[in-house]
């Protein structure tokens, strides 16, 4: 071998001898230097990324303005950081009124919320001044009851039962709910449930009357909806008539219902209807007011019990009550009771009016067919009838079109209003009874 060569190969071999030391070097400052920037950036990324979650109640569905919070409108999810005003647990929420609409998936935040009754009120306080608490045990309304949250709005019903027949009334309007419970069957009455509510201190003596000698029912109503409507009494034979309608008639139906009421007399209208026999016996116990062709106005005669008269001829099965209404009326404030569609075949308008002599009467004005009746002005504490003629067969065949299915023959249609002036110690007691339940 040349000399040249041999050393050349040795010389190569020289240097890759001394690359592998180099080489190793290089690896491990490699590897050090990854660990130094793990070390310092890795961890502070990480812990920038691994911030703490926090749940948060949003909108399981889209939700309506108005809504009254349920558990199961919510659902809990959870975002990194704090958000003001949001909750961790939908109970929290539970019975609240959404004030804005919500899609789903959105925070539900305190601000969307109106207050209720107990977060008003102010911690450990729960009745604002001048309301209260009162409970009271509910029954037929299981469904509901279910539905209702602290924070909804009802309206309480009363039912009473009595001489074979049921008769509702609506006792107060737009009523906060604060709790429900179940209740346990206690002598005769039925399991039924707790339903604490809170009304003005003036409702508790009516509220509790109402719980103790009927069954209250709840009808459950939009918490936004604060509308009241003329309270009356409603019964049963009123609704198988198919016929009975109320109409006010003061001053357009524009007054409030909190508008004050000038000399307030309750009227309970009652349509009967009365054979042969029983139009006689009215006849021979009672005074003739007014009359003409078709129909007769007239009072009971001295002496004679006209409640007393009434039940004796239904327990004769001579008379029937057929449908039947509570109705109030003021000065300055007729009111119209109504049988029938437009142009109602029959009318009764009554109209309280001050007499010459000072006293306080009641101007009555019937109305059958096309036909104006005798118009009547009758002292305000009277109980009178208006009674069809027995010989106008066009009584008959009115009282057949107002109650179909039933027979009229030898039958007649006789209206029974009883009277009361409701006497206060202040023009606001009669509004209380208009105002919503508040």
């Amino acid at each position: 071998m040349r000399p040249w060569l041999r050393i050349e190969r040795e010389s190569k071999s020289k240097m890759k001898r001394n690359m592998v030391p180099l080489l190793a070097i290089a690896f491990v400052v490699a590897i050090i230097s990854t660990g130094v920037f793990y070390g310092l950036f890795a961890g502070k990324l990480r812990s920038s990324s691994d911030l703490p979650g926090h749940a948060i109640v949003v909108a399981a569905r889209d939700l309506d303005r108005g809504t009254v919070i349920q558990p199961s409108d919510l659902r809990v999810s959870e975002m990194q950081g704090v958000l003001s005003g949001a909750f961790s647990k939908p109970e929290e929420a539970a019975g609240a009124t959404l004030l804005t609409a919500m899609k789903a998936n959105e925070p539900l935040l305190q601000e969307r919320l109106a207050p209720r009754a107990s977060d008003a009120a102010g911690p450990g306080v729960s009745v604002p001044t001048g309301m209260r608490a009162v409970s009271m045990h509910v029954f037929q309304s299981e469904s509901l009851l279910n539905l209702l949250r602290p924070g909804s709005r009802v309206d309480l019903q009363a039912v009473s039962e009595k001489n074979g027949g049921a008769e509702l009334r609506t006792v107060l309007e737009n009523v906060q709910v604060l709790a429900v419970s179940a209740a346990d069957a206690n002598g005769n009455r039925p399991a039924g449930a707790v339903v604490t509510v809170l009304i003005r201190a003036q409702d508790t003596d009516m509220v509790a009357l109402a719980d103790a000698g009927s069954r209250v029912r709840v009808a459950l109503r939009n918490p936004l909806d604060e509308g009241t409507t003329p309270r009356h009494a409603l019964e049963l034979a009123a609704l198988f008539s198919g016929n009975a309608k109320l109409e006010a008639e003061d001053a357009g139906s524009s007054r409030p219902a909190s508008t004050l009421w000038d000399h307030p007399i309750q009227l309970h209208v009652r349509v009967l209807s009365a054979d042969d026999a029983a139009l006689q016996e009215l006849q021979a116990q009672s005074a003739e007011v007014a009359s003409d062709g078709s129909l007769r106005v007239a009072t009971f005669r001295s002496g004679v019990d006209g409640r007393k008269l009434i039940q004796s001829l239904e327990q004769k099965k001579q008379m029937e009550i057929v449908a039947s209404e509570r109705l109030m009326v003021g000065v300055g404030r007729p009111i119209s009771y109504h049988l029938g569609t437009k142009p109602y075949p029959l009318r009764v308008q009554f109209s309280p009016d001050w007499l010459a002599s000072g006293k306080l009467g009641l101007q009555v004005k019937p109305r059958m067919g096309t036909s104006d009746g005798p118009q009547s002005q009758l002292p305000d504490t009277s109980t009178f009838l208006i009674e069809s003629r027995a010989s106008d067969p066009a009584a008959q065949n009115l009282a057949a079109q107002l109650f179909p299915g039933r027979s009229w023959e030898h039958k007649h249609i006789v209206i029974l209003v009883s009277t009361r002036t409701i006497h206060q110690t202040s023009s606001v007691a009669v509004a209380q009874h208009t105002d919503r339940g508040r």
